[in-house]
């Protein structure tokens, strides 16, 4: 498999399986549908301000149901800022029915001129910033992938807007919770999210890539909250580690589980990295055969691209 820059091989935040859902659904948020078929995730919706993580006391050690409510408290105990901070928490949507046709989109501000036109106006290309000049390129073996969510699958979304749409959304929240959670997010001090999908044209393979730009110390905490879901949730898989990166972190996991034909399965890796100011999560996932390591270098690419734009391995 090639890697968006010329080599090949490269991966990565965070998959979602059953006991994500059922964590999402904990806190009073919709989840989706488990994937029958390939299914690619989507940015979660449902923010809720983090305290302190504690897992919940196992009633017998290595129990897989206690391994199930430690991860669900400590989902719970983060969505607020995972909503903001990345792909930790991306919902499952179906790989099979994503529209890859989707013209490139960013967020047009409300005040813009949206006067009625005898034809269909072009949607714009996402306009120059120094966030998206930090996601990896597409090369000749790929091409856009499914839409991240209703902002498309190559975009840019300022910090005010991007906070304005999680206060916005309707969540369950009483008054209280959503104070507290709107605190936490006004303490990121988010500059701005850019995100990009990937489908890669032979191996059927999609890789979704997201920059959250944000207060560095703020990001710091989150990650190391992130990095504890990823370890959970990937259960007794190793996932390959990144060279030159001691700190970022992977996980391995399948999706349709309860297909009996391993054919059948998707696997997903995901992995997260903070660098600076920057958190990168990643994703990539595809039918066997899926060679971990060659999605662990396509993220390695990354981080040195976010580095030295321009450069990849």
């Amino acid at each position: 498999m090639s890697d968006p820059q010329d080599s090949k091989g490269v991966t990565a935040e965070a998959a979602e399986p059953a006991e994500a859902a059922e964590a999402v659904a904990a806190t009073g948020t919709a989840a989706p549908d488990a994937p029958a078929e390939a299914t690619a995730p989507a940015e979660a919706t449902a923010p809720a301000a983090p305290a302190e993580v504690t897992a919940p006391e196992a009633a017998s050690a290595g129990a897989p149901r206690a391994r199930s409510r430690r991860t669900v408290a400590l989902i719970a105990g983060g969505l607020g800022i995972a909503v903001l901070a990345g792909g930790a928490l991306w919902a499952a949507g179906r790989m099979a029915d994503a529209d890859r046709t989707a013209p490139t989109r960013y967020w047009v501000a409300e005040s813009a001129d949206s006067r009625p036109t005898g034809t269909p106006e072009p949607v714009p290309t996402v306009p120059p910033n120094d966030l998206t000049g930090k996601l990896l390129p597409l090369s000749a073996d790929f091409e856009l992938g499914p839409d991240l969510d209703a902002e498309g699958n190559d975009f840019y979304v300022s910090g005010e807007r991007a906070l304005q749409t999680v206060k916005d959304a309707d969540t369950g929240l009483s008054g209280e919770e959503r104070a507290q959670r709107d605190k936490a997010l006004d303490g990121l001090k988010l500059k701005g999210v850019a995100a990009r999908s990937y489908h890669h044209l032979r191996d059927q393979q999609v890789m979704e890539i997201q920059l959250t730009q944000a207060d560095p110390q703020a990001l710091a905490k989150f990650s190391e909250f992130s990095k504890k879901i990823l370890e959970l949730l990937g259960g007794d898989r190793d996932a390959p580690k990144i060279e030159g990166f001691p700190d970022a972190k992977c996980s391995l996991s399948v999706l349709g589980k309860e297909k009996k034909e391993e054919q059948q399965k998707i696997d997903t890796i995901d992995c997260e990295a903070l660098q600076g100011d920057v958190l990168v999560s990643f994703r990539m996932y595809g039918p066997k055969p899926f060679s971990a390591n060659d999605a662990a270098g396509l993220f390695k690419q990354q981080l040195n691209h976010l580095k030295s734009p321009g450069e990849s391995v």
